[in-house]
Order: structure tokens, then C-alpha cells, then sequence
């Protein structure tokens, strides 16, 4: 997909109430298969037996059969959709470059290509927005349903006007990797959500986000939202993002995303 066919999809869904995994996973999907491809030529890697989209594309139906049983709606057949990739990738990958470099690449191919789009789109919504953190828990609790759906398990383990507290004691995401035979994988989903997260500005959104725990360390995800204090008078900085391109070194989390599907591809549930 080019960049003006994936900005143009993101602004459309910046004014969109729909969240829809439907949408998103296709866009992920063609975005990842393209850097693949693009990454693998500049390394003039020529090892495999036939066309590695072809390789992708073949074990990736046989891990979404393996996985069936974990469908039970549309929205399932989309989330481990998204899983399966990840570690189709990693399998084909794998047995040529090693696991780590394997790792690596799904990783880049993952959360890269989309990461300045759904920074743009998210800031946007929260520097329009009258109450960043009114949006962030609102648009939260709207995802719980249209994106993810029964299959994930959701609380609300404090949500008040200052602060919510969610945690996911039950993530499809993971219990399809486990299915898989893939659980490392776990920080590489998970970090999806930082494409949105990283967006969140505390100076100039007066909330602060943070993950304590996900399934890439525990049995379990909590995402805390919390308003930051703004007295009255004081200045507001300018909003700026130290890393536009996908910080590979931040620390594996979930994903429960705010935002209007605008450029927020996907609120996981890590």
C-alpha cells in the first residue's frame, strides 16, 4: 500500500465512530507484507524456494485453520488474523535468518510502516479535543465492543473522573499466539499500542498513560489513564515526538487503544 493510499484511509477514519478490525487488519496486513518485501530485497537475501509473499501467504492459511477454534465472530477472524501474521512471518523467516533476526524484522514490518500516520491522527484527535481524557477512556470502552468483542475480557478496575484503570485478564491476541506455539512473540503485538500511546503528551493532554503489566510478563494487561494537574495559568508546551519512526527499544506492553479508529489502527488487548 503507498503512503497517500494509507494517509488517505487514516484521515478518512479520523472523523469515523466506526471500529471496525475488518478495516484495520487489511491495511496492516498489506503495509507489513510490503516492508517485508522491501527489507528483504535490501539485504539480497535470495534463499527461499519460492517467492517469500507466497511462503507468507500459504503458511499463514494453514495457522488460521490451526486457530479456528478461537473464532467466533468477525472480529476474531481479524484479531487472529493479526496474530497469525506476525508469526507466519517469523516462520518463514526463521529457519533462513535465525529466530532473533526473525524477530527483528517482524517486529519492524509489524509496527513501522503505519507508526508516523497513527501518531499524526491520534495527536490530532487529542489536541482537538476539549477533554483528552474524557476521549482516551471513552473511546476506550467503545473499542471493548466494536473491536475486540466477547472474545477478550475486560474490567474496570477504577474509573473514575481522574483516573481508569482497565485491565484485560483475557486477550485473544494471546491465546492465539499460544495456539501458535509462538508466545515470545507477545512484546511485538503488544507494542503495536505504542503507536498511539506515544502520541499522548502530558504537558499539553494533562493525562498520562502507562501499562504496568501485560501478557508479554504476566497472565494478565492493565492500562492506566490518569489525569496530570493543570493549574490555572500555567504554560502549555508544544507537543513533540522525540521519536517518530517505531521505538523498538520501548517496553513491551498491550494494547487497548483510544482514539477514533482515525489513525489509531488498532486498540489492542495485549
Amino acid at each position: 500500500m503507498s503512503n497517500a493510499h494509507e494517509s488517505r484511509f487514516l484521515d478518512a477514519h479520523h472523523h469515523d465512530q466506526g471500529h471496525d478490525p475488518t478495516d484495520w487488519t487489511p491495511v496492516i496486513e498489506q503495509a507489513f507484507v510490503e516492508r517485508l518485501l522491501d527489507v528483504l530485497a535490501s539485504r539480497d537475501v535470495r534463499t527461499w524456494s519460492q517467492p517469500v509473499h507466497e511462503l507468507l501467504a500459504e503458511r499463514l492459511a494453514v495457522l488460521e485453520q490451526q486457530a479456528a477454534t478461537l473464532v467466533h465472530n468477525p472480529m476474531d477472524v481479524a484479531n487472529v488474523r493479526f496474530t497469525a501474521l506476525a508469526v507466519a512471518a517469523h516462520e518463514v523467516l526463521a529457519p533462513v535468518l535465525g529466530g532473533a533476526e526473525a524477530a527483528s524484522i517482524v517486529e519492524d514490518c509489524l509496527n513501522g510502516p503505519l507508526r508516523e500516520q497513527i501518531l499524526t491522527a491520534t495527536r490530532a484527535v487529542l489536541d482537538e479535543a476539549d477533554d483528552p481524557f474524557a476521549v482516551l477512556v471513552a473511546t476506550s470502552k467503545d473499542r471493548e465492543e466494536s473491536y475486540f468483542g466477547p472474545s477478550f475480557r475486560f474490567e474496570h478496575a477504577l474509573d473514575d473522573h481522574h483516573s481508569y484503570v482497565l485491565d484485560v485478564p483475557g486477550c485473544l491476541f494471546h491465546e492465539a499466539l499460544v495456539a501458535l506455539g509462538h508466545p515470545e512473540l507477545q512484546p511485538i503485538l503488544c507494542r503495536f499500542d505504542l503507536n498511539w500511546a506515544d502520541a499522548i503528551d502530558p504537558r499539553r493532554h494533562h493525562v498520562r498513560f502507562v501499562r504496568p503489566v501485560t501478557f508479554a510478563s504476566a497472565t494478565t494487561c492493565r492500562m492506566v489513564f490518569t489525569r496530570e494537574e493543570h493549574l490555572p495559568g500555567s504554560v502549555v508546551g508544544t507537543p513533540t515526538d522525540t521519536d517518530s519512526t517505531h521505538r523498538s527499544d520501548a517496553r513491551p506492553e498491550s494494547r487497548s487503544r483510544p482514539d477514533r479508529p482515525n489513525g489509531s489502527a488498532r486498540a489492542a488487548a495485549g
